[in-house]
């Protein structure tokens, strides 16, 4: 399992850097997030407002996505997005799998905490879509 949460934490820090040039001087928010996941086929309709505290965020939403714990955090610059990955990383660490991914002012958080993922293809194809948002 190590190997994989090296290889999703390789494969986010690539797409964050390809993602966040091309996410605008405004860049990605949540509608936009919500959006380009449900055109992917990933219902965020059960997703509710929580504490966004933790992660240094202006608005943060918690619901699941296809049995994963998901997180989707707004920022209001790209350094409280700095922040926020950080408080993410912990969030995530606590999981068997998982990955923090930023795009544009947003921040993805998925964590595997139940095993429903468990040789990484969800966490891909989420994050693969997450990426394509703009």
């Amino acid at each position: 399992m190590p190997r994989l949460l090296c290889a999703m934490a390789l494969f986010a820090t690539a797409a964050t850097a390809a993602c966040h040039k091309d996410a605008g001087p405004t860049g990605v928010r949540l509608k936009q997030v919500h959006d380009g996941l449900n055109s992917a086929g990933f219902k965020t309709d059960d997703f509710k407002k929580t504490d966004s505290s933790h992660f240094s965020a202006q608005n943060c939403e918690a619901g699941a996505l296809s049995g994963l714990d998901t997180v989707i955090c707004e920022f209001g610059s790209p350094e409280a997005v700095m922040l926020g990955k950080k408080a993410g990383e912990a969030w995530v660490a606590q999981a068997t799998t998982g990955v923090v991914l930023a795009n544009g002012n947003t921040l993805l958080y998925l964590a595997d905490r139940g095993k429903a993922d468990p040789n990484g293809q969800t966490i891909h194809k989420i994050t693969k879509a997450y990426s394509g948002i703009h």
